[in-house]
């Protein structure tokens, strides 16, 4: 389905992400920078979220030193 301008995220199907057959709440992140830069975000994404999982650094294809790695998080709590 096209989107025109101002429709940003009509359209989108929201699902829960499953762990075998338990839901799994929370925001996928994928970052893309060295592998100093990937670490540091996914450092900051932790202060601001509770991080659910990390994966591992992948290369980025191509001549390219940048890795990518895919973070899902979660909200906090309030309190934490």
């Amino acid at each position: 389905m096209a989107r025109t301008r101002g429709e940003a995220g009509s359209g989108l199907e929201v699902r829960p992400a499953t762990a075998g057959s338990v839901p799994v709440s929370g925001l996928r992140i994928r970052l893309i920078g060295s592998p100093e830069e990937v670490l540091a975000g996914v450092e900051a994404l932790a202060e601001v979220f509770e991080l659910v999982e990390v994966s591992q650094a992948y290369p980025c294809r191509g001549a390219s030193r940048n890795v990518r790695a895919y973070v899902q998080v979660r909200f906090k709590s309030p309190g934490t």
